[in-house]
């Protein structure tokens, strides 16, 4: 019993952490042609702080879950690998 709760743990544990970094790039405009600046974050938690938002809609726009509404029409959001 005790080796399974090591190894769950230990599961946990690593995937937890991703060594990849979150890229947002922001537009002027909504066509996304005017390139304004490009931002690096370590958390998805960092991409809500910034976008002033929940991290559950900054994860469903990532994964194109819900189309693009106010803050995110100007946005793109990259993971590095």
């Amino acid at each position: 019993m005790r080796s399974n709760r090591l190894i769950f743990i230990f599961v946990k544990l690593k995937m937890a952490r991703t060594n990849s970094l979150w890229i947002v790039q922001i537009y002027y405009d909504k066509n996304k042609k005017s390139f304004y600046k490009s931002v690096e974050c370590n958390t998805l938690k960092e991409v809500a702080y910034i976008t002033n938002s929940n991290i559950y809609d900054v994860s469903n726009f990532y994964h194109k879950i819900t189309k693009p509404k106010g803050v995110y029409e100007y946005l793109s959001i990259y993971k590095t690998v």
